[in-house]
C-alpha cells in the first residue's frame, strides 16, 4: 500500500524514539512514529446511519481509509451505509471516491478499498428497510461463512436515536450470533443530550436495549494523542506526581480557543453554544485527566471511574457565583450567519471560574475558556502553575517566579516545562527556562482523521478507555445545567466582541479578575487553638478576620497578618458575601451567646446573610449542634461541627479534623478544611453533630491510651532498674506497637523535664469529653471500663496524686498546652 498521509518526521526539539515512547494498553499512535500493537481479525460489519452526510465525509470516511492502507481493519471488514438516499452500492462508492479525492488527492488505486462499502436505502422509521439490512449482514456474514461482529454508527442527530435504536431492536439486528460468539456495539456522537434530564432519558432508553459495555459514546479529544498521553506523563514519573496536588499546584488553566467561527453550523450551533458544544465535553474530560486519581489499572473500566470520580467531586455554582465568575461573548457578524437567530443569545466565548473539591485539590482555582474567531492563531491548552511555597531567593528581580507545565494541542502537539537558572555571567540573576519536547512533528494532518480512526480500532477492539461513561456524562451536566439556566435568565450580560482577535479573552480577564481576591474566613476565638488556625489559614493564603472578647488579642496578632475585629459587627463588615465563620470558642452557653446575642447584645447570627456559613470548630457537645443548626436554617445560614484534634500545634502546621453537617454546605467549604487540616487530615461525616460526635469519641479512646502508657511509664519509673525513660520513650517509637504520637509527646516532656517529671503536678485535669463519652456508651448499652476507669482516675488523682497522674497531665500539656498542673475543679 502507498505510504500514510500524514506521516510524521522526528521533531527537532526534545523528543522520545520510538522505543522510549509510552505505548496505550491496547493500540499507539496511527500514522506516527507507533504503530497499532495489534491488528484486529474478527470479522467486523460497521453500519453506518446517515451515511451520505457531513460526518461520514469529514471524519468516518477519512478515518476507514486511513485504517486500511496501514493494514490495521480486519481481513474480513464491511461499510453498509444506510440512508434515505435511493443510491446503487456503485452510487455509494462513486460518493466514497469523491471524499476521497479532497481528502487524499494523491491516493491511487483504491478499488479493493471501495469494494469494501456497501449501500442500504432506508428511513429510519421504516421497518422494512431495517429487516433487508439485516439479510445484507446475513449475506455478509454467509459470504464469510463465519459470525460477523456489528457495530452501529449513529451519524445523525440525537432525535433520531430512539427510532434507529427500537427499529435495531425490534429486527434482531442487535442481537449476536449466539451466547458465545459475536458481538454487538453501538457508536453515538455528542451531544449526550442538553442538559441532565435529557441526559439521563437518553441513558435510560439505551439501558433498556443495550449493556453499558455495547455503548461506546465519543468525545473525539479522548482520542488525542497528547491527552491519552497526560495518563503516562503523570503515572510513570513520580518526579512530578508526587507534587501532583494542592500542596504545590497553584492553579490550573484549560483554554480551548478557535480561529474558526459557526459560518457552516449555523442551526446547529445557535441551538448549542459554546459552553455546550466543547465546555460539556471536551474541557471538562482535559481537567478529568490532568487531577484524576490514579486508576487502578490501565484496565478501561478503572481508567473510566477515575475520571468519573473526579468529575462527581466538581461543585455546581450558586447563582450569584455564576454571576461573578463567568463571562460570556458572542462576536460581531454571528447574527448574520445562515439559520442563526436576529436576536440570537447563543455564546460563541465563553470562560469560568471554579474551584476544586474533595482532599487532593480542595481550593485549588480552575479556569475553563473556550472559543469562536479568537485571534489568528489557534490555541488549545492546559496550563499547571505550581505554587511558591518558600520565600523566593530571586536575586536582582525580587520577583516570584513559578514553575509551570504547560500541555499544548494546537498549534503543535507538545508538553513544555517552565523553570529557573542562573543566568551566566557574575551577578546572581535568575532566568526562564523551558523544557520543552514535541510528541511528533507531522508533515500533513487531516483534521480529526488519527482521533478518529483510533476510536474506529478501539471500538471494533472493545476497549472503551477513549470513551464517556454514563457516569461522566451524568456529572459534566451536573455541573454545567445551573450555569446554562442562570445565563437562561439573563443574570449574565452576553457581550459582543471583535472577532479574530484578543478582545473576548482580554476583556474576560479584566472582567473576573477583578473579583479575584484572597478568599476571607474570620476565626472567632484566638486563644491556643483559635490563634493557631488562624495563622495556619494566613500561610495558606487565605485573608483572616480576627475576632477574641478582649481586642488587643486581636490586635496583637495584626504584625502577623490577621485584620482585627472589635465587634462582632465589625466582623461580619470586614467579610464579602458568602461568609465563613470559624468559631473556637468554649463550649456551651459561651456559643450561644456569640451567635444568638445575650441580654440586650446582638448576636452574630442577626449580623449574617442567606448563604453564609458558620462552623463550630470547638468541643461543643454533639447534641447542641441540631438546635443551633436549625436556627440559624431558619436564617439561610449554613452550619458545620468540627472536631478539631492535634493541639495548638496541629492547629497552626496541620490538624486532624472531623467534619458534620450537609454535603452542600460541605463541599462550599471544603477548601477551610483542606487548608487547616494535615494532609489528607479531614474527614466530612454527613448528618449535623457527627463531627462533634467522632471527636468526642475520639477523646474517650484517647483517655484510655493515655492512661495505658502512664500506667506503664510509672510501672518502669517506680522498677528498681534506673531505666532511663526519655531511652523507652524514643526506642517504643521505632516501629513497636505501641509507637504513637502519645509516646512521642512523653519523650519530649522526659527531655524537657527529667525522668520524675519534677515540675508537673501529680494531678491530672479533665474535660467534658471523657464523661459524654461514657454517656454516650451507657446510652446504647456499650460498656467502657477502660474510658471509665481513666476518668475516674483523673477524678480521684485531684486528691490523691501520683507519677502516674504526672504522665497523664505532662502529655495534657504536651499536645494542648493544659499547663504543668490542671485547673481547679469548678
Amino acid at each position: 500500500m502507498p505510504a500514510c498521509a500524514g506521516a510524521h518526521t522526528p521533531s527537532t526539539v526534545a523528543r522520545l524514539s520510538a522505543s522510549e515512547a509510552p505505548a496505550r494498553r491496547l493500540s499507539a499512535s496511527i500514522g506516527g512514529t507507533t504503530e497499532m500493537s495489534k491488528r484486529v481479525n474478527a470479522p467486523t460489519i460497521l453500519v453506518v446511519f446517515g451515511a451520505t452526510g457531513d460526518l461520514m465525509a469529514r471524519k468516518i470516511v477519512p478515518s476507514i481509509f486511513h485504517l486500511w492502507r496501514n493494514d490495521l481493519l480486519p481481513n474480513q471488514f464491511r461499510v453498509v451505509g444506510f440512508s434515505r438516499r435511493d443510491w446503487s452500492d456503485e452510487d455509494f462508492r462513486s460518493h466514497v471516491k469523491t471524499i476521497l479525492a479532497e481528502k487524499y488527492p494523491d491516493a491511487a488505486d483504491v478499488e479493493a478499498f471501495l469494494a469494501l462499502f456497501i449501500y442500504q436505502r432506508g428511513t429510519f422509521a421504516e421497518a422494512e428497510a431495517y429487516r433487508s439490512l439485516a439479510d445484507v449482514s446475513a449475506g455478509i456474514a454467509s459470504s464469510w461463512d463465519a459470525c460477523a461482529n456489528k457495530l452501529f454508527y449513529l451519524a445523525v442527530p440525537p432525535e433520531n436515536y430512539e427510532t434507529i435504536l427500537h427499529n435495531l431492536a425490534e429486527s434482531k439486528l442487535t442481537a449476536p450470533c449466539s451466547e458465545a460468539e459475536g458481538y454487538t456495539r453501538v457508536l453515538i456522537e455528542k451531544p449526550f443530550g442538553h442538559d441532565v434530564a435529557s441526559s439521563k432519558q437518553l441513558d435510560e432508553l439505551l439501558a433498556t436495549l443495550l449493556r453499558e459495555e455495547q455503548i461506546y459514546r465519543i468525545d473525539h479529544y479522548l482520542a488525542k494523542e497528547l491527552l491519552q498521553g497526560i495518563l503516562a506523563f503523570r503515572f510513570h514519573n513520580d518526579l512530578l506526581e508526587s507534587e501532583w496536588d494542592r500542596s504545590a499546584i497553584e492553579r490550573i488553566d484549560i483554554s480551548l480557543l478557535e480561529t474558526l467561527g459557526a459560518e457552516n453550523r449555523g442551526a446547529f450551533y445557535d441551538r448549542v453554544g459554546t459552553l455546550r458544544d466543547v465546555g460539556q465535553n471536551h474541557l471538562l474530560q482535559m481537567l478529568a485527566l490532568v487531577t484524576m486519581e490514579k486508576p487502578e489499572s490501565l484496565e478501561a473500566d478503572a481508567i473510566r471511574e477515575a475520571r468519573a470520580r473526579l468529575l462527581a467531586q466538581l461543585r455546581p455554582l450558586r447563582a450569584d457565583e455564576v454571576a461573578r465568575h463567568t463571562y460570556r461573548g458572542q462576536y460581531d457578524g454571528y447574527r448574520a450567519i445562515h439559520d442563526v437567530a436576529d436576536d440570537s443569545r447563543t455564546e460563541t466565548y465563553f470562560k469560568l471560574q471554579t474551584t476544586m473539591t474533595g482532599p487532593r485539590w480542595a481550593g485549588v482555582p480552575v479556569t475553563l475558556e473556550s472559543g469562536k474567531r479568537i485571534g489568528i492563531t489557534p490555541l488549545k491548552q492546559i496550563v499547571v502553575t505550581f505554587r511558591h511555597r518558600q520565600p523566593c531567593l530571586c536575586g536582582k528581580s525580587k520577583t516570584h517566579l513559578r514553575n509551570r507545565v504547560v500541555f499544548t494541542l494546537e498549534p503543535n502537539d507538545e508538553i513544555k516545562i517552565t523553570f529557573w537558572a542562573k543566568r551566566p555571567g557574575f551577578d546572581y540573576e535568575v532566568e526562564q527556562r523551558t523544557f520543552d519536547f514535541s510528541l511528533y512533528e507531522k508533515t500533513e494532518k487531516l483534521q480529526y482523521v488519527e482521533e478518529y480512526a483510533k476510536l474506529l480500532y478501539d471500538a471494533v477492539l472493545g476497549d472503551q478507555t477513549a470513551f464517556v461513561s454514563t457516569d461522566e456524562v451524568r456529572a459534566m451536566w451536573t455541573f454545567v445545567d445551573p450555569i446554562i439556566d442562570v445565563w437562561g435568565a439573563g443574570a449574565a450580560p452576553l457581550e459582543t466582541y471583535a472577532p479574530d482577535t484578543d478582545d473576548a479573552p482580554r476583556r474576560a480577564k479584566a472582567a473576573l479578575n477583578g473579583d479575584r481576591q484572597k478568599p476571607q474566613v474570620a476565626v472567632l476565638g484566638l486563644g491556643k487553638m483559635g490563634a493557631g488556625i488562624a495563622l495556619n489559614l494566613a500561610d495558606h493564603d487565605w485573608e483572616v478576620i480576627g475576632y477574641n472578647r478582649h481586642a488587643e488579642v486581636a490586635h496583637a496578632m495584626a504584625g502577623d497578618g490577621i485584620v482585627p475585629a472589635d465587634t462582632l459587627a465589625d466582623v461580619a463588615a470586614a467579610l464579602r458575601p458568602p461568609r465563613v465563620v470559624w468559631l473556637m470558642i468554649p463550649a456551651g452557653k459561651p456559643v450561644d451567646d456569640v451567635l444568638f446575642g445575650a441580654g440586650d447584645a446582638t448576636g452574630l447570627a442577626d449580623m449574617l446573610e442567606p448563604g453564609d456559613i458558620v462552623i463550630d470548630g470547638g468541643n461543643s457537645h454533639y447534641t447542641e449542634d441540631a438546635p443551633r443548626a436549625e436556627r440559624l436554617a431558619n436564617l439561610g445560614i449554613g452550619f458545620l461541627d468540627c472536631g478539631t484534634s492535634g493541639g495548638p500545634v496541629g492547629a497552626r502546621n496541620g490538624a486532624c479534623l472531623m467534619i458534620g453537617g450537609d454535603q452542600t454546605t460541605f463541599d462550599r467549604a471544603e477548601a477551610v478544611f483542606a487548608d487547616i487540616a494535615v494532609q489528607d487530615g479531614y474527614r466530612f461525616f454527613d448528618g449535623v453533630g457527627s463531627g462533634h460526635f467522632v471527636k468526642m469519641v475520639h477523646n474517650g479512646i484517647e483517655y484510655g491510651m493515655m492512661q495505658s502508657i502512664a500506667e506503664g511509664f510509672a510501672v518502669m519509673h517506680d522498677s528498681p532498674r534506673n531505666l532511663d525513660l526519655s531511652a523507652v520513650a524514643d526506642v517504643y517509637q521505632h516501629a513497636s506497637v505501641v509507637e504513637s504520637r502519645l509516646v512521642g509527646w512523653l519523650g519530649s516532656a522526659y527531655e524537657r523535664f527529667g525522668g520524675d517529671l519534677e515540675p508537673v503536678s501529680g494531678s491530672a485535669g479533665h474535660t467534658g469529653e471523657g464523661a459524654w463519652t461514657i454517656e454516650a456508651a451507657d446510652a446504647v448499652g456499650i460498656p467502657t471500663p477502660a474510658i471509665s476507669a481513666a476518668l475516674q482516675f483523673r477524678i480521684d488523682s485531684e486528691t490523691d496524686p501520683s507519677y502516674t497522674g504526672k504522665v497523664v497531665q505532662a502529655l495534657r500539656n504536651e499536645f494542648g498546652g493544659h499547663g504543668l498542673a490542671p485547673k481547679p475543679s469548678k
